[in-house]
């Protein structure tokens, strides 16, 4: 998550495609996203999952704990080549494309611009420090794109990238895609007091550098509330738009949980109790510290930003912005 006080490439894009969303473009793995295959196909119980849905109806709280293996399938790790470290969270959302925050991949405050020669993504993880022979996959990114009305110098609105993998993967137990969401499913399940899951290797703890110390050896997850977004626009000074909402716990509630640095671009997911597959509901984006009383974490409203989504040609009509 970019902490406050409070990128992207120069890229070529190639020539027209259809709206990014359409399947001829987009891809394969609408049919079967928000699946676990290592979970719904062989009736592992998730030990943690009802507690997502129960918060639909009622509350119950938990702290950030050990995700379990295969149970964020969708889950993809940023990765920087020199030096080698953690860069960011990411999601799968077909068999080509990766979905992040741009302030991942463009913030030149902390002069960030990565290109695809600086990246790779790592499936089908889940220590954070040592290659996972036989369930983990490095694949290298052949195109990133960050939304064209991208604001990194106020803040962070429309804080969205898409990175195309320069081959497809082949789904596995351990890797595959999250569902996007459908105006059902937001309307279902965007409700202040209902809980999504966030993941990520990011810091355990508020720190201004990460070390081995402040970072987790596996995937952690936490469940969080989404938060009434009067009181999200009153917890900052800076300026929130409908393109972003909050999660957290508030004072009151007397409990503890937030992402945090390292967190950034991974997804906010929630399961859907109507068909029991797994939607994005939000991309990690950014927060004033971690965990601090009266103050939430905030993500990129996904739903609004796939409603009207940007055509291809919209894209290289500010390609010239993109590669500067």
């Amino acid at each position: 998550m970019r902490r406050w006080p409070a990128e992207r490439e120069r890229t070529t894009l190639s020539g027209p495609r259809k709206s990014f969303f359409s399947p001829r473009s987009f891809g394969s793995g609408e049919l079967v996203c928000g699946e676990r295959p290592m979970f719904e196909k062989i009736s592992k119980k998730d030990g943690r999952e009802q507690e997502l849905i129960d918060s639909y109806q009622g509350s119950r709280i938990v702290k950030g704990i050990d995700a379990e293996v295969g149970s964020a399938p969708w889950q993809v790790m940023l990765y920087k080549k020199s030096p080698q470290e953690l860069l960011c969270g990411a999601s799968l959302i077909s068999d080509e494309w990766i979905l992040t925050a741009a302030h991942c991949i463009l913030y030149p405050p902390w002069n960030k611009n990565f290109t695809i020669n600086d990246i790779l993504v790592r499936l089908g993880k889940h220590n954070r420090a040592k290659f996972e022979r036989g369930t983990e996959k490095i694949v290298a990114i052949d195109e990133i794109i960050v939304h064209p009305k991208y604001n990194w110098k106020e803040n962070l609105n429309r804080d969205i990238a898409l990175l195309h993998m320069r081959r497809p993967v082949t789904f596995t137990d351990e890797i595959h895609p999250v569902c996007l969401p459908t105006k059902k499913v937001a309307k279902t399940l965007m409700f202040a007091g209902y809980k999504g899951r966030v993941t990520g290797w990011g810091n355990l703890y508020e720190t201004w550098t990460s070390s081995p110390k402040s970072l987790p050896t596996v995937l952690q997850q936490i469940h969080l509330p989404i938060v009434e977004q009067d009181i999200c626009r009153a917890s900052t000074s800076i300026r929130i738009t409908d393109n972003m909402f909050c999660a957290g716990f508030k004072p009151e509630e007397d409990k503890t949980g937030d992402a945090c640095e390292g967190d950034s671009g991974g997804p906010f997911v929630m399961k859907s109790p109507d068909d029991n597959r797994w939607y994005q509901i939000g991309i990690v984006s950014w927060g004033e510290g971690c965990d601090r009383d009266g103050k939430y974490g905030f993500y990129t409203h996904l739903f609004r930003m796939r409603s009207k989504p940007l055509s291809w040609d919209q894209f290289h009509r500010y390609g010239g912005w993109l590669s500067t």
